[in-house]
Protein backbone atom coordinates (compact mmCIF):
# COMPACT_ATOMS: atom_id res chain seq x y z
CA UNK A 1 0.00 0.00 0.00
CA UNK A 2 3.17 2.57 0.91
CA UNK A 3 4.16 1.11 -2.75
CA UNK A 4 0.84 2.15 -4.49
CA UNK A 5 0.26 5.34 -2.77
CA UNK A 6 4.11 6.71 -2.95
CA UNK A 7 3.48 5.70 -6.92
CA UNK A 8 0.24 7.15 -7.29
CA UNK A 9 2.21 10.69 -5.66
CA UNK A 10 4.37 10.39 -8.51
CA UNK A 11 1.86 10.03 -11.00
CA UNK A 12 0.06 13.05 -10.41
CA UNK A 13 3.37 14.92 -10.45
CA UNK A 14 4.01 13.46 -13.70
CA UNK A 15 0.73 14.60 -14.50
CA UNK A 16 1.31 17.88 -14.05
CA UNK A 17 4.60 18.03 -15.48
CA UNK A 18 2.54 16.76 -18.50
CA UNK A 19 0.20 19.76 -18.14
CA UNK A 20 2.71 22.56 -17.00
CA UNK A 21 4.64 21.93 -20.78
CA UNK A 22 1.50 21.58 -22.52
CA UNK A 23 0.50 25.39 -21.81
CA UNK A 24 3.83 26.33 -21.83
CA UNK A 25 4.50 26.98 -17.85
CA UNK A 26 7.47 24.50 -19.12
CA UNK A 27 8.84 25.51 -22.03
CA UNK A 28 11.36 22.53 -23.80
CA UNK A 29 14.10 25.48 -23.35
CA UNK A 30 13.35 25.19 -19.15
CA UNK A 31 13.63 21.32 -18.82
CA UNK A 32 17.23 21.18 -19.26
CA UNK A 33 17.28 23.80 -16.80
CA UNK A 34 15.09 21.94 -14.64
CA UNK A 35 17.34 18.49 -14.82
CA UNK A 36 20.33 20.45 -13.90
CA UNK A 37 18.75 21.78 -11.15
CA UNK A 38 17.56 18.50 -9.61
CA UNK A 39 20.40 16.47 -11.08
CA UNK A 40 22.93 19.22 -9.68
CA UNK A 41 21.61 20.84 -6.55
CA UNK A 42 18.78 19.18 -4.85
CA UNK A 43 19.75 15.45 -5.61
CA UNK A 44 23.41 15.25 -4.37
CA UNK A 45 21.23 17.46 -1.14
CA UNK A 46 19.64 14.26 -0.36
CA UNK A 47 22.62 12.21 -0.84
CA UNK A 48 24.69 14.04 1.86
CA UNK A 49 21.98 14.60 4.55
CA UNK A 50 21.37 10.62 4.43
CA UNK A 51 24.30 9.82 5.18
CA UNK A 52 24.35 12.00 8.31
CA UNK A 53 23.93 8.77 10.19
CA UNK A 54 25.80 7.26 13.01
CA UNK A 55 28.69 4.86 12.46
CA UNK A 56 27.28 1.40 13.61
CA UNK A 57 28.87 -2.10 12.55
CA UNK A 58 25.46 -2.15 10.84
CA UNK A 59 25.37 0.40 8.76
CA UNK A 60 28.86 0.03 7.74
CA UNK A 61 28.29 -3.62 7.08
CA UNK A 62 24.61 -2.51 5.33
CA UNK A 63 26.63 -0.23 3.16
CA UNK A 64 28.42 -2.89 2.10
CA UNK A 65 25.98 -5.64 1.29
CA UNK A 66 24.49 -2.69 -0.91
CA UNK A 67 27.62 -2.63 -3.07
CA UNK A 68 27.30 -6.27 -3.13
CA UNK A 69 24.08 -6.58 -4.32
CA UNK A 70 23.96 -3.12 -7.11
CA UNK A 71 27.30 -5.23 -8.69
CA UNK A 72 24.76 -8.14 -8.98
CA UNK A 73 21.75 -6.36 -9.96
CA UNK A 74 23.90 -4.68 -12.69
CA UNK A 75 25.27 -7.97 -13.68
CA UNK A 76 21.42 -8.78 -14.47
CA UNK A 77 20.41 -6.12 -16.05
CA UNK A 78 23.72 -6.16 -18.33
CA UNK A 79 23.60 -9.78 -18.84
CA UNK A 80 19.99 -9.85 -19.86
CA UNK A 81 19.80 -7.10 -21.93
CA UNK A 82 22.71 -8.45 -24.23
CA UNK A 83 20.65 -11.80 -24.19
CA UNK A 84 17.52 -10.46 -24.75
CA UNK A 85 17.71 -7.76 -27.28
CA UNK A 86 19.16 -8.36 -30.64
CA UNK A 87 18.62 -6.24 -33.89
CA UNK A 88 21.09 -6.95 -36.35
CA UNK A 89 19.32 -4.63 -38.85
CA UNK A 90 19.55 -1.25 -37.09
CA UNK A 91 22.50 -1.37 -34.64
CA UNK A 92 21.95 2.29 -33.90
CA UNK A 93 17.99 1.27 -32.11
CA UNK A 94 19.72 -1.51 -30.68
CA UNK A 95 22.29 0.43 -28.72
CA UNK A 96 19.00 2.95 -27.75
CA UNK A 97 17.05 -0.33 -26.94
CA UNK A 98 20.08 -2.04 -24.68
CA UNK A 99 20.84 0.87 -23.15
CA UNK A 100 16.90 1.14 -22.14
CA UNK A 101 16.44 -1.97 -20.79
CA UNK A 102 19.76 -1.69 -18.97
CA UNK A 103 19.62 1.44 -17.08
CA UNK A 104 17.25 2.63 -15.04
CA UNK A 105 15.73 5.89 -13.55
CA UNK A 106 17.21 5.60 -9.98
CA UNK A 107 17.85 8.90 -9.63
CA UNK A 108 14.81 11.03 -10.68
CA UNK A 109 12.03 7.88 -10.22
CA UNK A 110 14.28 5.87 -7.79
CA UNK A 111 15.32 8.25 -5.04
CA UNK A 112 11.71 9.66 -4.81
CA UNK A 113 10.09 6.04 -4.74
CA UNK A 114 12.79 4.31 -2.51
CA UNK A 115 12.92 7.91 -0.11
CA UNK A 116 9.01 7.10 0.57
CA UNK A 117 8.79 3.68 1.17
CA UNK A 118 11.80 3.49 3.45
CA UNK A 119 12.82 7.02 4.27
CA UNK A 120 16.34 8.26 4.24
CA UNK A 121 17.79 4.70 5.69
CA UNK A 122 16.90 3.53 1.96
CA UNK A 123 18.34 6.67 0.32
CA UNK A 124 21.53 5.57 2.55
CA UNK A 125 21.66 2.23 0.75
CA UNK A 126 20.65 3.69 -2.18
CA UNK A 127 23.79 5.69 -3.05
CA UNK A 128 25.73 2.55 -3.45
CA UNK A 129 23.25 1.40 -6.36
CA UNK A 130 23.63 5.27 -7.66
CA UNK A 131 27.11 5.42 -7.60
CA UNK A 132 27.76 2.69 -9.76
CA UNK A 133 25.45 3.68 -12.38
CA UNK A 134 27.38 6.83 -12.44
CA UNK A 135 30.65 4.64 -13.41
CA UNK A 136 28.40 2.48 -15.52
CA UNK A 137 26.50 4.78 -17.75
CA UNK A 138 29.68 6.94 -18.56
CA UNK A 139 31.88 4.43 -19.46
CA UNK A 140 30.14 1.29 -20.37
CA UNK A 141 26.70 3.10 -21.62
CA UNK A 142 28.81 6.13 -23.43
CA UNK A 143 31.14 3.25 -25.42
CA UNK A 144 27.48 1.38 -26.42
CA UNK A 145 26.18 4.43 -27.73
CA UNK A 146 29.01 6.42 -29.32
CA UNK A 147 31.28 3.21 -29.83
CA UNK A 148 34.37 5.10 -28.01
CA UNK A 149 35.23 7.47 -25.13
CA UNK A 150 34.54 5.96 -22.27
CA UNK A 151 37.83 6.86 -20.17
CA UNK A 152 36.70 10.71 -21.10
CA UNK A 153 33.72 10.19 -20.28
CA UNK A 154 34.68 8.12 -16.74
CA UNK A 155 36.05 11.18 -16.27
CA UNK A 156 33.29 13.27 -16.41
CA UNK A 157 31.41 10.87 -14.35
CA UNK A 158 34.06 11.08 -11.62
CA UNK A 159 33.06 14.98 -11.56
CA UNK A 160 29.33 14.74 -11.41
CA UNK A 161 27.96 16.88 -8.51
CA UNK A 162 25.54 13.48 -7.63
CA UNK A 163 29.05 11.09 -7.44
CA UNK A 164 30.87 13.68 -5.60
CA UNK A 165 28.20 13.73 -3.05
CA UNK A 166 28.48 10.27 -2.53
CA UNK A 167 32.37 10.66 -1.61
CA UNK A 168 31.34 13.73 0.86
CA UNK A 169 28.66 12.01 2.62
CA UNK A 170 31.03 8.66 2.92
CA UNK A 171 33.90 10.96 4.33
CA UNK A 172 31.44 12.35 6.94
CA UNK A 173 29.91 9.45 7.72
CA UNK A 174 33.04 7.35 8.13
CA UNK A 175 34.89 10.35 9.87
CA UNK A 176 31.40 11.15 11.99
CA UNK A 177 31.58 14.48 11.22
CA UNK A 178 27.76 15.88 11.84
CA UNK A 179 26.74 19.03 10.02
CA UNK A 180 25.70 22.10 11.70
CA UNK A 181 21.69 22.13 12.42
CA UNK A 182 21.14 25.09 10.24
CA UNK A 183 23.08 23.63 7.30
CA UNK A 184 21.56 20.46 7.89
CA UNK A 185 17.99 21.94 7.69
CA UNK A 186 19.03 24.08 4.42
CA UNK A 187 20.48 20.69 3.08
CA UNK A 188 17.15 19.06 4.25
CA UNK A 189 14.58 21.25 2.44
CA UNK A 190 16.67 21.53 -1.04
CA UNK A 191 16.82 17.86 -0.92
CA UNK A 192 13.16 17.96 -0.59
CA UNK A 193 13.11 19.09 -4.10
CA UNK A 194 14.05 16.32 -5.73
CA UNK A 195 10.89 14.35 -5.95
CA UNK A 196 8.74 16.80 -7.27
CA UNK A 197 11.20 18.29 -9.74
CA UNK A 198 12.07 14.68 -10.93
CA UNK A 199 8.60 14.00 -11.66
CA UNK A 200 7.68 17.32 -13.78
CA UNK A 201 10.60 17.00 -15.82
CA UNK A 202 9.29 13.11 -16.52
CA UNK A 203 6.16 14.59 -17.74
CA UNK A 204 7.09 17.65 -19.54
CA UNK A 205 9.68 15.14 -21.35
CA UNK A 206 6.48 12.65 -22.20
CA UNK A 207 4.54 15.86 -23.03
CA UNK A 208 6.56 16.33 -26.11
CA UNK A 209 6.48 12.71 -27.08
CA UNK A 210 3.82 11.33 -29.72
CA UNK A 211 2.90 9.37 -26.92
CA UNK A 212 -0.24 7.44 -29.30
CA UNK A 213 1.98 6.83 -31.95
CA UNK A 214 4.67 5.30 -29.44
CA UNK A 215 1.82 3.11 -28.02
CA UNK A 216 1.90 1.82 -31.34
CA UNK A 217 5.10 0.39 -31.68
CA UNK A 218 5.68 -3.52 -30.87
CA UNK A 219 9.03 -2.94 -29.65
CA UNK A 220 8.68 -0.51 -27.38
CA UNK A 221 6.54 -3.14 -24.99
CA UNK A 222 8.93 -5.66 -25.82
CA UNK A 223 11.86 -3.29 -24.56
CA UNK A 224 9.53 -2.33 -21.43
CA UNK A 225 8.86 -5.82 -20.46
CA UNK A 226 12.52 -6.57 -20.07
CA UNK A 227 13.54 -3.09 -17.94
CA UNK A 228 10.33 -3.43 -15.63
CA UNK A 229 9.62 -7.16 -15.64
CA UNK A 230 11.81 -9.30 -16.83
CA UNK A 231 15.14 -7.44 -15.01
CA UNK A 232 13.36 -6.93 -11.78
CA UNK A 233 12.05 -10.86 -11.35
CA UNK A 234 15.36 -11.75 -11.57
CA UNK A 235 17.15 -9.37 -9.49
CA UNK A 236 14.30 -10.81 -6.66
CA UNK A 237 14.98 -14.22 -6.66
CA UNK A 238 18.75 -13.16 -6.63
CA UNK A 239 18.84 -10.72 -3.78
CA UNK A 240 17.09 -13.61 -1.51
CA UNK A 241 20.66 -15.53 -1.95
CA UNK A 242 22.43 -12.75 0.38
CA UNK A 243 22.07 -12.69 3.67
CA UNK A 244 21.33 -9.05 4.58
CA UNK A 245 18.63 -6.53 5.87
CA UNK A 246 15.21 -6.92 4.27
CA UNK A 247 15.28 -3.10 3.46
CA UNK A 248 18.73 -3.20 1.53
CA UNK A 249 17.21 -5.76 -0.79
CA UNK A 250 14.25 -3.72 -0.75
CA UNK A 251 16.28 -1.04 -1.99
CA UNK A 252 18.16 -3.28 -4.73
CA UNK A 253 14.98 -4.21 -6.19
CA UNK A 254 13.12 -1.40 -6.03
CA UNK A 255 15.66 0.77 -7.88
CA UNK A 256 16.20 -2.35 -10.58
CA UNK A 257 12.31 -2.48 -11.33
CA UNK A 258 12.44 1.71 -12.31
CA UNK A 259 11.87 2.94 -15.74
CA UNK A 260 14.26 3.28 -18.61
CA UNK A 261 16.82 6.35 -17.50
CA UNK A 262 16.16 9.91 -18.82
CA UNK A 263 19.93 9.84 -19.89
CA UNK A 264 19.59 7.65 -22.45
CA UNK A 265 17.54 10.27 -24.44
CA UNK A 266 20.15 12.72 -23.54
CA UNK A 267 22.80 10.26 -25.06
CA UNK A 268 20.95 9.59 -27.96
CA UNK A 269 21.01 13.41 -28.58
CA UNK A 270 24.61 13.60 -27.91
CA UNK A 271 25.73 11.02 -29.76
CA UNK A 272 23.61 11.50 -32.87
CA UNK A 273 21.62 8.96 -32.42
CA UNK A 274 17.33 8.37 -32.75
CA UNK A 275 16.69 10.43 -29.81
CA UNK A 276 12.99 11.02 -30.42
CA UNK A 277 12.95 6.60 -30.51
CA UNK A 278 14.66 6.89 -27.14
CA UNK A 279 12.35 9.12 -26.20
CA UNK A 280 9.55 7.49 -26.65
CA UNK A 281 10.58 4.43 -24.89
CA UNK A 282 11.18 6.80 -22.11
CA UNK A 283 7.48 7.76 -22.30
CA UNK A 284 5.90 4.91 -22.61
CA UNK A 285 8.37 3.01 -19.91
CA UNK A 286 7.50 5.35 -17.18
CA UNK A 287 3.55 5.33 -18.06
CA UNK A 288 3.63 1.60 -17.84
CA UNK A 289 6.21 1.59 -14.28
CA UNK A 290 3.07 3.32 -12.55
CA UNK A 291 1.33 -0.44 -12.94
CA UNK A 292 4.21 -2.58 -12.73
CA UNK A 293 6.43 -0.63 -9.61
CA UNK A 294 3.69 -1.85 -7.07
CA UNK A 295 3.93 -5.32 -8.85
CA UNK A 296 6.92 -5.72 -8.22
CA UNK A 297 7.07 -4.87 -4.96
CA UNK A 298 4.18 -6.53 -3.89
CA UNK A 299 5.82 -9.69 -5.82
CA UNK A 300 9.21 -8.86 -3.79
CA UNK A 301 7.40 -9.00 -0.34
CA UNK A 302 5.41 -12.26 -1.41
CA UNK A 303 9.07 -14.34 -2.16
CA UNK A 304 10.78 -12.77 1.08
CA UNK A 305 8.18 -13.88 3.33
CA UNK A 306 8.66 -17.39 2.25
Amino acid sequence: MTVIIQVGIMALLIGLGFLCSKVKIIPAESSKCLSDLALKVATPALLITSFQKELSPENLAGLGWACVLAVAAFGVCIGVSYLAIRSKDNRDKQAIERFSAMYSNCAFMGIPLIHGIYGEEGVFYLTAFYALFNILVWSHGAIMMNGGGGLKSLLHAVKAPALIAVFVGVILFLCQITLPDFLLQTLTYVGNLTTPLGMLIAGATIARTNLGKALKKFKIYYVSLVRLLVIPVIVIFLVQLFPCDLTIKGVTVAAAACPTAAICTMFAVSFKKDSLYASEIFAVCTVLSMATLPAVMWLFELISAL
